[in-house]
């Protein structure tokens, strides 16, 4: 896949590079019900979401789910002892979804099995779902280093 954005049907594909990232998380099984129950929960431990960026990380061996907070300020010391995590920056194959909040939750699936068929993939980093607003998620892929 070249560094030229690619149209599909659920949105354009595109490579972009991210920076390690530190963050507050927290580990469920990797099956919808439990990550359906958990990110509430999560989110409503936080005094707020204003200025967060939520995350969930699908690991390779396929039986967690990371929910992810990158870090803010109001974070020092964690007072909500979270697990600590760095996500994994590097580049990655991204496909944004964007639309009605259940239509783009319900097209998840979808977009990942896009992104893996144009993925020269690296196993070594997980799948990121970044949730950036309602209605609005990027799907990335990590894939190796152009050279």
């Amino acid at each position: 896949m070249s560094q030229e954005a690619t149209n599909h049907g659920l949105g354009v594909i595109d490579r972009v590079t991210r920076a390690d990232t530190p963050a507050l998380s927290r580990d469920v099984p990797f099956e919808l019900s439990a990550i359906q129950a958990a990110w509430p929960e999560f989110e409503n431990a936080f005094d707020s979401l204003q200025g967060r960026r939520m995350m969930g990380l699908v690991f390779n061996d396929d039986d967690r789910y990371r929910m992810s907070s990158v870090r803010v300020a109001r974070d020092e010391g964690n007072p909500l002892r979270l697990d600590e995590t760095v996500i994994p920056g590097g580049d990655y194959l991204r496909l944004r979804l964007r639309g009605e909040p259940s239509v783009v939750y319900g097209q998840l699936a979808q977009a990942f099995e896009v992104l893996f068929e144009n993925a020269d993939q690296d196993p070594g980093r997980p799948h990121i779902e970044y949730y950036r607003r309602a209605g609005e998620v990027d799907c990335l892929v990590p894939v190796h280093a152009q050279s």
